[in-house]
């Protein structure tokens, strides 16, 4: 994160401090709010949400320390680091400062170097923290879907494989075939989830190494329209591959193919008897657009979001009734921006869908 990114708060009633360690932090680059009493202090943090709080510890009224154990019994405040600056060197206060959830403290008078390496570590450390917050949720969300969509498909395989086991001889072939199909569609998805599972585990893992090179965009959408012809034959819906020959774009060609064959079948999955499903670029300065566009039933404007989220559970049934496993558009997110691109979808209900990315042209 940028230093003009980051916001500290500076709680301090004598000006000159005030001004010192303003003065010197607005100069290195953050974003600095003051407040001249604890008061102020604790209704600047709530209302602000700053990075990192610079907090005098002697000041009339509220002191430090209670500012500081305010700061940390509050539930949207408690994260944040707190620096004290105080004059009061002895190992009593120090204990009693750090006792009260401080991080560190700067001693007064402020040396400029001292404060701003102080200030730089706990930024870090924090940036870092939050970093890790976010991992460890992504992942727990990530392990609710593999909870939840490896025990789907097996209920509807085991059940009607039992079935066939019991009644085969006594069942007609029509139904017979039934159960085939229903065995046949779980297993499916099931390969189709372990698939995007083991991808995304190797994502998440950094095994899967972005190795851009130029590659014909084309003759990729080509082979994607081959491997998933007999799916649009069976959907009775048209493919189209409107990217011109000569579309060369840089990128790690094993990604974007992984990227273009997700999006084809997802756009299948939705698509309409009689629909089309197709794929088109356009070449701008430094990056090439693709867009897949379906003629399905268009997706409502609040879902669009929940879709590029870990663990929002949002899956929708296709138009056979085919199911999905709610990885697929974020491992195509997760591709795209690993080969410094950007994706995102446009919708209209009873309309259809146009899924577009970038990757940088050659």
């Amino acid at each position: 994160m940028e230093r003009e990114e980051q916001t500290i708060l500076v709680v301090d009633d004598n000006p000159t401090n005030l001004d010192v360690a303003v003065n010197y932090l607005a100069e290195s680059g953050f974003r600095v709010i003051t407040a001249r009493n604890g008061e102020s202090g604790l209704k600047k943090a709530q209302l602000i949400l700053p990075d990192m709080i610079l907090l005098d510890i002697l000041m009339p009224g509220i002191d430090g320390f209670e500012v500081c154990r305010q700061l940390k019994a509050n539930d949207t405040t408690r994260e944040i680091p707190v620096v004290f600056m105080t004059a009061l060197a002895d190992t009593k206060h120090k204990v009693e400062g750090f006792g009260v959830g401080a991080v560190d403290y700067v001693t007064k008078p402020i040396q400029q170097e001292e404060m701003l390496a102080r200030v730089m570590t706990h930024l870090k450390i924090r940036n870092l923290t939050r970093q890790l917050q976010k991992d460890n949720a992504d992942k727990d969300k990530f392990f609710s879907i593999v909870a939840h969509d490896l025990k789907g498909p097996f209920m509807p395989l085991i059940g009607n494989a039992e079935l066939l086991i019991e009644l085969a001889d006594a069942l007609p072939p029509s139904e017979v075939r039934q159960m085939g199909v229903s065995i046949r569609d779980s297993g499916k998805r099931m390969v189709d989830l372990l698939e995007n599972l083991l991808t995304w585990a190797r994502l998440q893992m950094g095994r899967m190494e972005c190795q851009p090179e130029l590659f014909n965009l084309q003759e990729v959408v080509k082979k994607n329209i081959s491997l998933l012809a007999d799916i649009a034959v069976y959907k009775q819906v048209i493919l189209q591959n409107n990217v011109k020959g000569d579309c060369v774009v840089y990128g790690d060609e094993h990604m974007i193919d992984t990227v273009i064959r997700n999006l084809i079948n997802n756009a299948l999955k939705f698509s309409l008897p009689m629909g089309q499903v197709t794929v088109s670029s356009t070449c701008l300065e430094e990056t090439v657009l693709v867009a897949v566009a379906d003629t399905g039933g268009g997706i409502k404007q609040e879902d669009i979001a929940k879709l590029f989220k870990v663990g929002s559970q949002h899956t929708t049934t296709g138009t056979a009734k085919e199911k999905g496993t709610g990885l697929g558009l974020i491992m195509c997110q997760e591709m795209i921006e690993r080969n410094n691109g950007q994706i995102w979808l446009e919708s209209e209900l009873g309309k259809g869908t146009v899924v577009k990315f970038t990757v940088p042209a050659k």
